[in-house]
């Protein structure tokens, strides 16, 4: 009795930005004409039969008129999406006697005429395949470029079904020529950086933001409505140093496995900012099946600005505890649980009162302690408690109007990167279980082993924590300020005068934040 061939090609299932290898098998068997697709498949992958069907007769492929059973292993692993088409398409050309090589992974969408369609995540797919051993991968043409921002690995990229049946070797097929899809793109792209210059007055916050960026610590912006706080977040960015090729790739993963179409790695860190009525889910992560990334994980190794931050959802605030200390977020669903990376720099935006006008001083604040004190404990101890810095900023003088600007975003980039560029020569040498990469990842024991000085200073903060005044938390970012205050000022170790003023940016000293 003759054993049926089995054709076989090879596709990468993703979960969350992590993908493992499917093995796609198509068997043809005698019996009634039909399709069945088995190995957990979900509704999309389901319906490939139908599109696989009218693929194959729109660009002259003879449809076996058999029993074609398609199996995805392994088994127990839940497929979705789209891009599993041209995989079940090449498995049953296989099946058929045309054999793509076991070296070689595929993806892509079909569409009724055979076209191949886009798809979403192919970057973290061409990692994970990559990874897996493959040596050459065939995308849509859409995503050649971007697949190609990986390296190390053969990138083929293909319009249409009749194409790649040309490919593998099937006969009396006619291939149109592929379009041009251009020239390799630069592997980064550069982006627009607003210049701080614009900004009037508000020396102090600037300066705090300056601190901010130096060590990775998390802001928070109180003042009125209109006075510059949505203007410094946007021009924050522009203090961050360029994203290295590892966190550009990261960065472009995400955005990959989100749906942008990407032609170059990002240089510059991302900016992700939620509106104030965005769900829990919009900013952390989540939805029904499997989860997928939030605003949080949009802005990893970037800024993420809240703006009228005591507006947003309690639950939603509270939700970025976690991210705020580990920089990840964990996911738990029925279907998957999936980790997120998730380490960004927040920078939150509240006014004084819930009119706003309550540091005007000039008696339009209408608001009762009652109201002020509502509109404050929305935040909650726990996440003020992880903000490193906290800055009140007023409305400019008629002086530093007519003045303007006296910052430039460019020296402050400069003096951002010679401060990163000593953490980086000290954080080294510290032997700690996960690479520090700022400041603000400064262990606990290796900060109060190396920066407690005997002096007033550093005995009144000691003070304030068996008096309960201070958090062991507090007491460890006020610390990890003055390590970035000494690095901005070119000191090896911070001094009194360091862990007075990060004392001062921690706003410990404030009864109403």
């Amino acid at each position: 009795m003759r054993t049926s061939q089995i054709g076989k090609s090879y596709t990468v299932s993703l979960l969350g930005l992590h993908g493992s290898s499917v093995l796609i098998e198509a068997t043809l068997l005698n019996g009634l004409p039909n399709f069945m697709i088995v190995g957990l498949p979900d509704a999309a992958v389901n319906e490939a039969k139908e599109r696989l069907r009218a693929a194959f007769q729109n660009v002259g492929l003879t449809w076996p008129n058999l029993r074609i059973v398609v199996n995805l292993s392994p088994a127990d692993l839940s497929k979705s999406g789209t891009s599993y088409d041209l995989g079940i398409a090449a498995a049953i050309l296989g099946a058929q006697g045309f054999q793509l090589s076991q070296t070689t992974a595929v993806f892509g969408e079909l569409g009724l005429d055979g076209s191949v369609h886009g798809i979403r995540g192919i970057l973290p797919a061409v990692l994970a395949a990559q990874q897996e051993g493959f040596q050459r991968v065939i995308v849509p043409l859409a995503n050649k470029a971007e697949a190609e921002l990986v390296g190390n690995i053969e990138v083929t990229g293909i319009s249409n079904l009749a194409t790649f049946a040309c490919s593998v070797g099937v006969p009396n097929i006619e291939v149109d020529a592929e379009p041009d899809c251009g020239g390799k793109q630069d592997v980064f792209q550069m982006s627009e950086v607003l210049d701080v210059s614009d900004v009037c007055g508000q020396e102090d916050a600037i300066f705090g933001l300056e601190v901010a960026a130096c060590g990775g610590h998390h802001s928070l912006l109180i003042g009125p409505p209109g006075v510059g706080k949505s203007m410094l977040s946007k021009r924050f960015v522009g203090f961050l140093p360029d994203l290295s090729y590892e966190e550009a790739l990261d960065v472009a993963v995400i955005k990959s496995v989100l749906g942008e179409t990407l032609h170059s790695l990002p240089r510059r860190p991302p900016y992700s900012a939620p509106h104030h009525t965005a769900s829990m889910v919009a900013l952390i992560g989540g939805g029904a099946g499997i989860p997928r990334p939030g605003a949080i994980t949009q802005a990893h190794n970037g800024v993420l600005f809240c703006d009228e931050f005591p507006e947003f959802a309690t639950n939603a605030i509270q939700a970025l505890r976690q991210p705020l200390e580990t920089g990840e977020i964990e996911l738990h669903r029925s279907r998957a649980h999936i980790m997120y990376p998730a380490r960004f720099q927040l920078i939150a935006a509240a006014n004084p009162c819930r009119c706003g006008f309550l540091l005007d001083g000039n008696g339009r604040c209408r608001c009762t302690p009652r109201d002020r004190a509502s509109y404050r404990v929305n935040l909650g101890g726990p996440i003020r408690d992880r903000i490193d810095i906290r800055l009140v900023l007023r409305r400019p003088t008629k002086v530093q109007l007519k003045r303007g600007g006296q910052f430039s975003t460019v020296k402050i980039l400069e003096e951002v990167c010679e401060a990163r560029a000593r953490q980086r020569y000290r954080n080294s040498r510290i032997e700690w279980k996960i690479p520090i990469l700022n400041n603000s990842q400064l262990p606990g024991t290796w900060l109060r082993k190396n920066t407690l000085q005997q002096s007033a200073v550093s005995t009144a903060l000691e003070n304030q924590i068996f008096d309960g005044k201070l958090s062991m938390r507090a007491f460890d970012r006020i610390l990890r300020l003055s390590w970035s205050l000494a690095d901005l000022r070119g000191r090896d170790h911070p001094n009194d005068d360091d862990l007075s003023q990060a004392y001062l940016l921690r706003g410990e000293g404030s009864e109403e934040w």
